[in-house]
């Protein structure tokens, strides 16, 4: 008994010290001794999980449970790691089982949660986020992502109210501002928007992401120049980002300067020669610049790679041959033969 405690002990001080391969190794030695060891099995588990052997630990959890079947931690474990391994329902009727012990623990009703949304099972998550807050009202943590879960099911008058309340809670959360942000977005709600991207950049001016999503705002509330501005700082982190290069070329648009703006989409497409964005309103440009059958060569390749896009906030929901017909930019192609010809192909 002592030469097992020694080991244990020995264990835990490579933990706290993050050693976790030399720790992985005691347990073996450990398990050399006595394989049904508990606590070596438990702990080996964790260790291989922590360092990305995920499917490796499974074992070992199932191996400390044959020796404590209704260890609750040993089960929580199982089960968030067979929840990073995509086996969601094998987790899920495992935090049932720890919920049967515990059933104010707030990790496993969240974590049964969000094995439930990754099964597309919104509603019932939705009742589980309920639960934890019924247990702690303040977890902005399950507040955002109940209004995540809204967002995702296009219910962002739900959302913002989640977001809201965590803000209320603490007005300094990143990405509850980010979260709001994005469905003020998707609300068209632009200056409300902006805002938010705003005061979580204040916070934390360099969240790439916070800084790309203001860029929009500001495109959409009649401030390219300030948009320009937003995407040169994405695009010096990433100098190949399409959606800021796409974006920064829609800015330009907007002040007239169809030159930078071609060079913009021109660099996009070098990265993703596909893009329809950028081909749609490298279009835009040429027709405003007197190259009209370039226009309509570019924007019938664009037609050919039509994909919606993640940035798009057109309330509209046109298609694309009313987009391309009700779009001022292409006025000027409206009796060019080659023009209509594209657009009556198009359903």
């Amino acid at each position: 008994m002592q030469k097992t405690e020694v080991f244990l002990k020995k264990i835990q001080n490579l933990i706290l010290k993050k050693k976790f391969k030399h720790a992985i190794k005691v347990c073996d030695e450990l398990l050399k001794i006595d394989k049904q060891n508990f606590h070596a099995n438990a702990n080996k588990a964790n260790l291989l999980a922590e360092i990305g052997f995920h499917d490796k630990s499974i074992p070992y959890y199932y191996k400390a449970l044959q020796t404590v079947p209704n260890d609750h931690s040993v089960l929580f474990n199982l089960a968030t790691t067979l929840y990073d391994l995509d086996r969601y329902d094998e987790a899920i009727r495992l935090f049932d089982k720890v919920l049967k012990m515990q059933p104010r623990n707030i990790d496993a009703i969240c974590n049964k949660a969000n094995a439930l949304v990754a099964l597309g099972k919104h509603t019932q998550a939705i009742s589980f986020y309920n639960r934890a807050l019924n247990v702690f009202p303040e977890d902005i943590v399950v507040l955002n992502n109940k209004g995540i879960v809204f967002a995702g099911k296009s219910k962002h008058k739900d959302a913002i109210k989640c977001f809201d309340a965590a803000l209320s809670i603490n007005p300094a959360d990143v990405d509850t501002l980010c979260n709001k942000g994005n469905s003020l977005a998707e609300l068209g709600d632009f200056s409300e928007s902006a805002i938010c991207f705003e005061s979580a950049l204040e916070i934390n001016p360099r969240d790439h992401d916070a800084r790309f999503r203001l860029g929009i705002a500001y495109s959409h509330t009649n401030r390219p120049k300030e948009a320009i501005l937003c995407f040169n700082q994405v695009l010096k982190r990433d100098s190949s980002n399409t959606d800021a290069l796409v974006n920064k070329g829609i800015a330009y648009i907007a002040l007239r300067r169809y030159k930078q703006s071609l060079s913009c989409f021109d660099k996009a497409l070098r990265t993703d020669k596909h893009n329809f964005e950028a081909m749609y309103h490298k279009s835009q440009c040429l027709v405003q610049i007197g190259m009209h059958k370039q226009a309509i060569s570019v924007l019938r390749k664009a037609t050919k790679n039509n994909k919606p896009h993640v940035h798009e906030h057109d309330s509209k929901h046109l298609s694309l041959k009313d987009k391309i017909l009700e779009d001022d930019l292409f006025a000027t192609l409206q009796n060019k033969r080659g023009f209509m010809s594209l657009v009556s192909s198009l359903s």
